[in-house]
């Protein structure tokens, strides 16, 4: 039903017999007898796509004829129409949890104190002051 609201307002040029140009923007070219249409969308949907829908309209041909067969009702209930057996429940491998533990890696700490160091904040900046007496980090912050 969209594909008609959308496509009300288009003038269409036929070529020949299966080929239409629908002036729309941009301009397309539909092929109706290959099922084709310069936008690419009804090959790439399997269904007509609005320029295709307008120029089905102007040709001779039926728009259910131009909707790949796949998504009709009669192909959809053929597909469904025998029985659907489960799938039996195959015998499975016996399970231990152990085997499947994921355990921390074992890191040895190394020896002495941690270091730190500290990162700066955004628009911090460190100043090393060194003394023989004292060494010193100062954080100066613009404000």
């Amino acid at each position: 039903m969209d594909s008609f609201n959308n496509s009300k307002s288009w003038q269409v040029s036929k070529a020949n017999e299966d080929v239409f140009e629908v002036n729309s923007i941009p301009s397309v070219t539909v092929d109706v007898a290959r099922r084709t249409c310069s936008c690419f969308k009804w090959k790439i949907n399997g269904f007509p796509c609005d320029h295709a829908v307008i120029a089905i309209q102007k040709s001779r041909y039926n728009l259910n004829d131009c909707v790949e067969h796949y998504f009709h009702v009669e192909t959809y209930r053929v597909a469904y129409s025998g029985a659907i057996f489960p799938i039996p429940s195959v015998e499975k491998p016996p399970f231990d949890p152990m085997d499947f533990t994921i355990y921390p890696p074992i890191v040895k700490r190394p020896p002495g104190r941690p270091k730190k160091n500290m990162i700066p904040s955004r628009g911090e900046k460190l100043k090393q002051i060194s003394n023989v007496y004292i060494n010193v980090t100062i954080r100066i912050i613009n404000s």
